[in-house]
């Protein structure tokens, strides 16, 4: 009994433990099951929806532009100053289909031989229209369609490229085939050069116009399109680089290998790269073209000596080569391996769901109208053609995410859009939306600037103020759940906003224009390429870019289904202004004078009809220099023609083609002989050298030479004897050209040395664009050409024939002779430190029998050249010393014809006594330096000082705006 109890016991106490585990696994199969439950409504209740938000949430960092400083004149007037610009913008994602219905959507692919078979079918059966223009129509219709992404695939052409080696010795005369050697030597079927015979392999081989180019040559060609467009830091040589792509070829040759480094050029990768650097430097894709054109042709000359003892072919060219070789003469054939494949448009096209009418069955129905087909079985051609694959397919074929539009969304859009953009007043057609949309797609699927199909992508660019609020929309989005419970929740126009940028406002529209300078957007890589803030292209702009550019802010959002929240922002820094020198009341008087000139000179009597006549040639081309003759700060610094700065990036190539050359700064470019300008100059290098004595004077017959009874080198002046202040008076071609035969007796370099002290042949200015330093010759300059300097070369040196020079150089010289011999460095914004300045060490009764000689040019006495230039008004008692020059260019028998009629200059300053401003003046085919420059002149100077009173802009307390210097001191 002990033994049946104790064994009772044992069992009684089990049986609470098999409750347990029976509790346990009930409780762990209802977890389980809550948990299945659960993972079902998440996959088929609440799958799309959260699918959905994975795709469409995103951390972006969104790049506030900084201010950009302004540019002020020395009144802190503004020239540039920044506004506000609204661009259109649309956000791809918006108009997408998303989720299930996404993945269902069919999209059809066509590679390169798909889509030539579509093309072979659609010309079969439209046989009244070329085969060429079926591709082109269908290519444009497709190309420009929203619902197309362009993708780019490697493509196996021919690989099987050779190159015929025939050597020299073997097509020397001497044979039965002597005919046949000589045409296959005439012929372009064998080369010296192994690259342009491998260009007629690849071109022949793929059918494609193929150009090589050597690395130096891309280097150079680089280069070169960095200095026409005036980039920095080889802005251009990183854009195209990857366009075309580099490759090596060895060519086992007897006397060893020769190794050619390549870089293939093919015309659509081209023009791709091309496109790119144009958006980014903000220029024309056909003016990009041009210059690399140019570019490349000029670096040809950096290409390798021709091999003397071997010709190259092509070998598919063999056929024709073969036959005209001599009968002992064999080809050699060398394999070519290494050339990179080139690349496929491959097109994927969006599709319709089943009983549906998206944008699939609009393409067939725009490729019937284009093509007078039908609708239905154009429809059917593409299918049967394309292949058919999914959207997932294609993100992970071509790591792009394939935009896939709502058609619902998308028709609203579109049709929203025009309606509201045409009642705004700016009319647009469904078409037009729709091809900027398929803009906005490629660069969406190819990312470029960082923008993708999250981001707001530009549709139309800086739309008015109002436009921008009327079309703004406020409302927010309601969140996905309630979507799906209310109609019309959806906004009017999905995926449109406004973008607000910083952009420049010009005070003086088509003022200083060749000053200022251009800008255009900069991409930070950083950021995945995306435009962060302005960088200067070229002038001001470009100059003083680090101190004017500031640093950008940021805002990075988080984007959700239920709308976009803000989740840390930096706030930009502004760029600093920069204040200028100009005076822009001046400023605009000169450029105005500039184009009235002859209007001015009618007014003091100096015009007539060769003027008139003249005035057809010069085509506005004028320059104007006014600066302060102490410290070489520019108040004025005229160019005409001149342009608006909105029509810079608009009407570029117009500009380029414009009479007149608007592009181009007059003022500081050296392209023109400066005449009597250089009489200045001439006489202070006699007086410095000891080859003219102070008082001497010259006898001079009117002429330089007779040589069988003509006259060489005439002077204007007539005969008689004259000392210096006499002949600068009456600008006595004969005197100077005497002052410079004697300079040049003992050493020819004498004068050309005294020229490059005062700034000659060389850039001058510290910061104003466009300058060049012109041509100034010496016996070195001419022995390079392969030329003896002859003493008439010193004749016409000596009066300003034989070099070129801008009214910036000029206006140097008589500043120098105004401050007392001191050498100025230009500027139009004043440096950290004081303003750079040579002495020149002339003696000062020197310069002042020069400063008489000045002084007395604009004396009312006969012969004196510019004897109308009496101030006026305010400015009545002010005398003003100045030296006219009158110039010749062209050949001679254009001079004799009247086709380069003289061009007109003048230097000089004012008050003759107490000397505060230096100017120069120029005006292409002028014809005569009094006549045309003495109006311009004193109207600008009477301006200034009506402005400013005898002391000019010395400043109500004594001090200049720009600072004493040295100089000043030293002046008398």
């Amino acid at each position: 009994m002990r033994f049946n109890a104790e064994r009772r016991t044992p069992n009684a106490e089990h049986l609470p433990m098999i409750h347990r585990l029976w509790l346990l696994g009930f409780l762990i199969g209802l977890v389980a099951l809550v948990f299945v439950i659960r993972l079902a409504h998440l996959q088929l209740v609440q799958g799309e929806r959260l699918a959905q938000a994975v795709d469409q949430s995103r951390l972006t960092v969104e790049v506030i532009p900084p201010r950009r400083g302004r540019i002020t004149d020395r009144h802190d007037t503004p020239i540039v100053d920044n506004r506000a610009v609204y661009h259109l913008a649309v956000v791809l994602a918006d108009l997408e289909l998303s989720g299930r219905s996404r993945r269902e959507l069919p999209c059809w692919r066509l590679d390169q031989a798909r889509f030539d078979a579509l093309v072979a079918d659609l010309a079969v059966r439209l046989p009244r229209i070329p085969p060429g223009q079926v591709r082109d129509t269908v290519l444009r219709e497709i190309s420009l369609h929203p619902g197309t992404g362009m993708r780019l695939g490697p493509r196996q052409r021919d690989r099987n490229l050779a190159l015929l080696l025939v050597p020299r010795t073997g097509l020397k005369p001497g044979g039965d085939g002597d005919a046949d050697t000589e045409q296959l030597v005439a012929s372009d079927l064998l080369s010296a050069s192994p690259r342009e015979a491998l260009e007629r392999e690849l071109s022949g081989r793929w059918n494609l116009p193929i150009t090589l180019c050597t690395e130096a040559e891309f280097r150079a060609a680089t280069a070169r399109i960095d200095k026409d467009f005036n980039l920095v830091d080889e802005r251009s040589h990183p854009v195209l680089e990857p366009f075309l792509p580099p490759f090596r070829v060895r060519l086992p040759l007897e006397r060893g290998a020769l190794a050619l480094e390549l870089r293939l050029i093919e015309p659509e990768r081209r023009a791709q790269a091309e496109q790119v650097l144009a958006g980014l430097i903000n220029e024309l894709p056909q003016l990009i073209h041009e210059r690399f054109d140019r570019a490349l042709a000029a670096a040809r000359s950096l290409s390798p000596e021709p091999l003397a003892e071997i010709y190259f072919g092509a070998s598919v060219q063999a056929e024709g080569i073969a036959p005209l070789l001599p009968p002992d003469q064999g080809l050699r054939e060398i394999p070519i391996t290494g050339v990179p494949g080139a690349h496929e448009r491959i097109l994927v096209l969006q599709g319709d769901a089943p009983e549906s009418d998206g944008l699939f069955a609009l393409l067939s129905r725009r490729l019937a109208a284009s093509l007078g087909g039908d609708a239905d079985w154009i429809s059917a051609s593409l299918r049967k053609h394309a292949e058919r694959i999914r959207a997932i397919t294609c993100d992970r074929d071509y790591r792009v995410h394939q935009v896939i539009f709502d058609p619902v969304r998308y028709e609203r859009f579109v049709t929203k859009l025009a309606a509201a953009l045409t009642r705004l007043g700016r009319p647009a057609s469904r078409l037009d939306i729709e091809q900027a949309l398929a803009q906005a797609r490629r660069i969406a699927d190819r990312a470029w600037m960082g923008q993708t199909h999250l981001d707001p992508i530009p549709l139309l660019r800086d739309i008015s103020h109002d436009m921008a609020v009327r079309l703004s929309d406020t409302a927010a989005t309601p969140p996905q759940e309630l979507r799906k419970l209310y109609d019309d929740t959806e906004e009017p126009t999905p995926g449109l906003t406004i973008e607000v940028d910083l952009g420049r406002e010009y005070a003086f529209p088509s003022s200083a224009t060749h000053l200022i300078g251009t800008i255009a957007r900069t991409s930070d890589p950083e950021r995945g390429g995306a435009q962060t803030t302005w960088t200067g292209l070229s002038g001001l702009e470009q100059r003083y870019d680090a101190l004017l550019r500031g640093m950008p802010g940021t805002v990075l959002r988080a984007r959700t289904p239920d709308g976009v929240v803000v989740v840390n922002t930096r706030a930009s820094e502004a760029g600093t202004d920069v204040r200028t020198e100009l005076d822009m009341e001046l400023q605009t008087v000169a450029e105005d004078s500039l184009t009235r000139f002859y209007e001015l000179a009618e007014q003091l009597g100096t015009a007539n009809a060769k003027m008139d006549k003249a005035r057809a040639v010069g085509k506005g081309r004028a320059g104007f220099v006014l600066m302060d003759c102490q410290t070489g700060a520019l108040l004025a610094c005229a160019s005409t023609p001149t342009y608006a700065m909105q029509d810079y990036t608009t009407h570029y190539k117009e500009l380029l083609q414009a009479p007149g050359e608007p592009l181009r700064n007059w003022a500081a470019e050296a392209e023109m002989p400066p005449g009597s300008s250089m009489k200045i100059c001439t006489a202070l290098a006699g007086l410095e050298y000891g080859t003219l004595n102070p008082g001497e004077r010259i006898h001079c017959l009117g002429y330089m030479q007779m040589i069988n009874g003509k006259k060489i080198l005439s002077d204007h002046a007539g005969e008689g004897d004259f000392d210096l202040s006499e002949a600068i008076r009456v600008s006595s071609n004969c005197y100077f050209a005497t002052v410079a035969a004697r300079l040049n007796r003992p050493d020819p370099n004498r004068l050309s040395e005294m020229a490059a002290r005062f700034g000659l042949g060389q850039s001058v200015a510290l910061d104003v664009p466009g300058q060049r330093p012109g041509i100034l010759p010496s016996p070195a300059f001419y022995a390079r050409q392969k030329r003896k300097w002859l003493p008439s070369d010193s004749w016409f040196l000596g009066i300003g024939q034989a070099l070129t020079a801008s009214p910036l150089q000029v206006a140097c010289i008589a500043a120098a002779v105004a401050n007392g011999g001191h050498i100025l460095r230009p500027y139009l914004v004043k440096p950290a430190g004081q303003p750079e300045i040579k002495d020149l060490n002339i003696r000062k009764e020197w310069l002042d029998e020069v400063r008489r000689g000045m002084e007395m040019a604009t004396d009312s006495e006969p012969g004196s050249t510019a004897k109308y230039m009496r101030l006026e008004g305010a400015a009545a008692n002010i005398k003003v010393a100045a030296k006219t020059g009158t110039s010749e260019w062209g050949s001679a028998s254009s001079r004799e014809r009247g086709l380069t009629p003289d061009n007109a200059w003048m230097i000089g300053y004012a008050p003759a006594d107490h000397p505060t401003v230096a100017f120069a003046c120029f005006i292409h085919s002028g014809t005569f330096g009094g006549a045309a420059t003495t109006g311009v002149a004193k109207r600008v100077l009477e301006s200034y000082f009506t402005k400013y009173g005898r002391r000019g802009h010395v400043g109500a307390k004594g001090q200049r705006d720009s600072g004493e210097t040295e100089a000043e001191g030293l002046r008398d």
